[in-house]
């Protein structure tokens, strides 16, 4: 039993001899840490050897709660470089800590060092598994945390000492350096009167090296003494500095060889108080005082010129004060120098609606940029605007940077008020004379196109004359349609520029008018108003004209035309004073054109008078001259007693003789009536219940004996009844007529005659294979005396189509011929069922018929 005590005892003395050595071999690598040179690296290798880790760490946490790693064992290079996010180290990012099984040893090492802030350590040993080491190990590790700590404060203190080291051998490198450097001489002395420390430029200034050297303050002091002017001053002032410790304070020195120092005596005091001496400055200030006086002169003889001159001269500092105010500039403000001293100038002097503008412009004019030549208006004391015009300089120190900017201002209010009114009074003839200029050209072109428009009977002619002249003198391009009686237009010419013609051809094709447009000649020649865009015309052609206009024909409340006027962008555009130009020549020219289409109108109608009254001559001359020579062989038998005795047969003849020409005649007559009637507007219907087809099918045997005689074959297809409300005699009329003229110009061919319509309209359509009616005709054979054919080849007075034409627009109806010369012609009348809508009037001018 003793002896397995004894075994035991001797073998925990081994254990514990071991654990000694192995903390002394840790101690002693962890001396190596002292050095804050000295990475921890190799003493966490040692660590992790002697204690069979896989990773040793040597984490740092400082106040902020950031974590920088201090050293490393078992981690590879690139695991280094990782940052450490969080504010622990249980989220360390390492890949070499991810394996699963590790075992963490954390072991504190310090909390925060005297002075550092809030840091702590911490040193981190991971194994593969729970490590086979006694338990005294455990606190073996934890003693080694207590050696570490110790090491850390040293390493910190070691650091912080070589630092303050180098610091203080820095800062002193520097003062000297600042020392030599200095144009001022330097001395510092301590508060025993040693001499501390001086600079070269102190004996340069003095040539007292040898009582500088002697380090002495006092024999220094009474050897300045003996070169100034004034000893027993100089030297009370510094034994006064040296007695009042806090004393500072500039004196100027004059010495007797004329040269002036200033001086400058200071404490020397530490951040926390401590007194170490005085500090004495001297700079030589002769040439400066010298320069001083110079300038002193200067200024006052710049200051005595300045206030004599009338020009306006202020100067102000960087940021605008006014530091000089010259007597012209008090005279025009009313301002004193003194009142304005100091003062930013656009405060006091500038309207407050140019403020912010005048700010701007002088702090570009304050960099040495902007304009130099400028003007601007001044506020007075009375409040009166005067208007400057500045020349502004800047005035640079030494170094470059702008000291002064200089203003030199002539006051200008009465001269610009003057060129004003001479500039307006001047602008007022200028426009005077170009309206009397422009109203001259516009007399003159109006005469010279109203010469154009009179010189020639043919209206279109007059107009492409004029519309040449406009291009000429007003316009890139012109044009002029007219509107015939029909309402369909002629496009009479297109005048252009020699712009315009230069153009390519299809950019200036001119598209002509459309009537139905919103816009354009098109409604112009539609409504009768004109049209004016002085921008342009965006439809135009596309050609993107500066201005545009359209302006009517207009005579006697009817429109005959429009004149449409373009220019180029580019040129001047039209204004109101062309648009009323335009509207004057389109008077004009519309007095031109209708004066041509009276006349016209006229010899027509003396044409059309001459051609009735021949025809009505002829018509009549046949059966007056039957009657008279039936009349003649009647009164003939009666005279000789015959009549008694003369053949029934003869008398009957001459009888009806006698009434069929009284009838022809009276149908004539009846005719002119109705014409007559119908232009006076004193037509009237008795309108009552018709049977279009039974009329139809009455008029065709009625004109039986005069097919037979002519030999036409009538096929008449009317078997559906078709009743409207209507007035039969003249119903009556529009069918004979029709009839009658399919018969006269028939030939002889068959003729078909057609009613059919619908619950609202009645359609008569009459066909005959005869000579037909050239396309250009069919508008005028409904007028009065017109006709297809010549009256040589076929009688009758040309009104038989035009009373169709007026009767069947007075029963509320139209009527349309389709036709071609020698392929016959179907005349086609539509007529609504339940009667005329409105009581038409009467019309204003004649449409004749074939």
């Amino acid at each position: 039993m003793e002896e397995h005590c004894a075994d035991e005892g001797h073998k925990l003395t081994e254990e514990r001899l071991a654990l000694l050595s192995v903390l002394q071999e840790l101690t002693v690598a962890a001396l190596d840490l002292f050095d804050p040179n000295k990475p921890a690296d190799s003493f966490l290798d040692r660590v992790a050897e002697r204690l069979g880790c896989m990773v040793a760490l040597w984490i740092q946490t400082d106040s902020q709660g950031r974590i920088q790693l201090q050293g490393a064992s078992g981690l590879s290079t690139a695991s280094r470089r990782l940052p450490i996010p969080g504010p622990t180290g249980a989220g360390l990012p390492y890949p070499e800590l991810a394996s699963p099984g590790l075992v963490r040893w954390s072991v504190p090492i310090a909390d925060s060092a005297p002075g550092a802030g809030h840091i702590s350590s911490t040193l981190l040993l991971y194994f593969d598994r729970e490590p086979q080491l006694p338990r005294q190990y455990r606190g073996m590790v934890e003693r080694l945390g207590s050696v570490l700590r110790t090491a850390l404060v040293h390493r910190q203190l070691f650091a912080w000492t070589l630092d303050s080291e180098r610091d203080l051998h820095q800062q002193k490198t520097l003062l000297e350096s600042m020392s030599e450097a200095s144009i001022e001489g330097i001395l510092i002395a301590s508060p025993d009167g040693r001499i501390l420390t001086h600079n070269r430029r102190l004996v340069e200034m003095w040539g007292l090296e040898e009582e500088i050297q002697s380090a002495s303050n006092e024999v220094l002091l009474h050897a300045i003494a003996k070169l100034v002017e004034q000893p027993a001053a100089f030297l009370a002032r510094a034994s006064s500095f040296f007695e009042h410790v806090d004393a500072s304070g500039h004196d100027e020195l004059r010495l007797k060889d004329g040269r002036v120092f200033d001086q400058y005596n200071a404490p020397v005091v530490s951040a926390d108080g401590v007194y170490y001496g005085r500090a004495v400055y001297f700079r030589d200030i002769t040439a400066r005082q010298r320069t001083k006086r110079e300038l002193q002169r200067e200024r006052d003889f710049s200051s005595a010129v300045l206030d004599t001159a009338r020009a306006l001269v202020i100067v102000l500092d960087p940021e605008g004060r006014i530091v000089r105010f010259n007597r012209a500039c008090q005279e025009v403000t009313g301002y004193t120098f003194e009142e304005l001293r100091g003062a930013q100038f656009w405060k006091r002097l500038q309207p407050p609606e140019d403020t912010e503008r005048v700010v701007k412009n002088f702090a570009v004019l304050a960099t040495g940029q902007g304009h130099e030549q400028y003007e601007s208006h001044w506020l007075t004391r009375r409040g009166e605007r005067r208007l400057i015009s500045w020349s502004s300089n800047v005035l640079r120190g030494e170094t470059g940077a702008i000291e002064y900017v200089i203003g030199t201002g002539i006051d200008i209010t009465e001269q610009r008020q003057a060129e004003r009114e001479r500039d307006q009074t001047f602008q007022r003839e200028q426009q005077a004379r170009a309206r009397a200029e422009e109203q001259e050209g516009r007399s003159a072109f109006l005469a010279e196109a109203s010469g154009l428009l009179a010189g020639s009977l043919a209206p279109e002619d007059s107009l492409r004359s004029v519309a040449a002249l406009t291009v000429q003198r007003f316009a890139d391009g012109c044009t002029v349609d007219l509107l015939d009686h029909d309402h369909s237009f002629q496009r009479i010419t297109e005048a252009r520029s020699e712009a315009l013609r230069a153009m390519p051809p299809e950019k200036v094709r001119c598209a002509p008018p459309d009537l139905d447009a919103e816009h354009g000649p098109g409604r112009v020649l539609r409504l009768g108003e004109p049209e004016f865009f002085p921008e342009g015309f965006p439809s135009a052609g596309g050609l993107g004209f500066g201005s545009w206009m359209s302006v009517p024909l207009l005579a006697r409340g009817h429109t005959l035309g429009a004149i449409t006027l373009a220019r180029l962008s580019g040129g001047a555009p039209h204004g109101q004073a062309e648009f009323a130009l335009a509207q004057e020549l389109a008077r004009r020219a519309a007095m031109v054109v209708d004066n041509a289409r009276l006349l016209q109108q006229a010899q027509l109608a003396i044409g059309l008078r001459d051609e009735f009254l021949s025809i009505a001559s002829h018509e009549l001359k046949t059966p007056v001259t039957s009657l008279q020579l039936s009349v003649q062989g009647l009164m003939r038998l009666t005279r000789t007693g015959a009549l008694r005795t003369a053949p029934l047969e003869t008398v009957t003849h001459s009888l009806e003789v006698i009434e069929r020409q009284a009838k022809r005649m009276a149908k004539l007559v009846n005719t002119l009536l109705d014409v007559s009637r119908i232009h006076a507007g004193r037509l009237d219907l008795e309108l009552e219940e018709v049977d279009l087809a039974a009329l139809v099918r009455d008029i065709a045997a009625r004109f039986a004996p005069e097919l037979a005689t002519s030999g036409t074959r009538l096929r008449v297809h009317a078997d559906t009844p078709m009743p409207g409300v209507w007035d039969r005699s003249r119903l009556d009329q529009i069918v004979t007529n029709l009839l009658s003229n399919a018969i006269k110009y028939g030939e002889g061919r068959p003729i078909a005659i057609r009613v059919e319509g619908d619950a609202v309209t009645a359609r008569l359509e009459v066909r005959d294979q005869g000579i037909g009616i050239p396309a250009g005709r069919h508008a005028r054979i409904f007028r009065a005396f017109e006709r297809a054919v010549s009256s040589r080849h076929y009688g009758g007075l040309g009104l038989g189509l035009h009373i169709v034409s007026q009767l069947v627009e007075r029963l509320g109806g139209s009527v349309r011929v389709e036709s071609e010369a020698g392929r016959g012609a179907t005349f086609t009348v539509e007529l609504p069922r339940r009667g005329p809508s409105v009581s038409p009037q009467g019309p204003e001018q004649l449409w004749g018929a074939r």
